[in-house]
């Protein structure tokens, strides 16, 4: 469970006190609509909260833990997300363009007209996925794994797919 609550995180935020971090409890909480642009949150683990229309502009989350976390309407635009697990995690109409997800797990997550243009996919564990409607406009697929991924309508122009498992451009 968390090690900090809601009103103590927007204080650090509104007033630019948030420190950098790593390994920050913030799991189980309703952290929506606050902005965490531009920090670093290594390690940190958000599983199973509530992120609605959060931001992670330009944010260092390298190997945090989202698993099961709801992101619907979030804003991660350029955020480096290497190694992180956004296991059966929401991002319904989210934004991750050009976001790093190299090696990151977004097995089973529900990714409905997300926007992943030119995301560097690395490696990434997109088994299982719904990407109903998500656009993936350039994109970098190599190596990723989008073994029973759900694509209906998913936009891949441009996208690269080298050694891509489990789909076929």
């Amino acid at each position: 469970m968390a090690n900090i609550t809601k009103e103590e995180l927007k204080r650090l935020l509104v007033t630019k006190e948030m420190p950098h971090s790593s390994n920050m409890d913030l799991s189980g909480l309703d952290l929506s609509e606050l902005d965490f642009s531009g920090l670093t949150l290594f390690s940190s683990n958000f599983s199973n909260t509530r992120l609605i229309k959060t931001k992670f502009v330009k944010t260092f989350l390298e190997k945090c833990n989202f698993e099961g976390a709801d992101l619907t309407d979030a804003d991660l635009t350029t955020a480096n997300l290497k190694e992180a697990n956004l296991r059966g995690a929401t991002l319904v109409n989210s934004t991750l363009a050009n976001a790093n997800l190299t090696k990151a797990s977004l097995a089973g997550a529900t990714c409905i007209e997300a926007s992943l243009t030119f995301a560097k996919l690395n490696g990434c564990d997109l088994s299982g996925a719904n990407l109903t409607a998500a656009s993936l406009h350039g994109a970098d697929l190599t190596k990723a794994n989008l073994t029973s991924a759900i694509t209906k309508g998913t936009i891949f122009k441009f996208a690269q797919f080298d050694g891509t498992i489990g789909y076929k451009p």
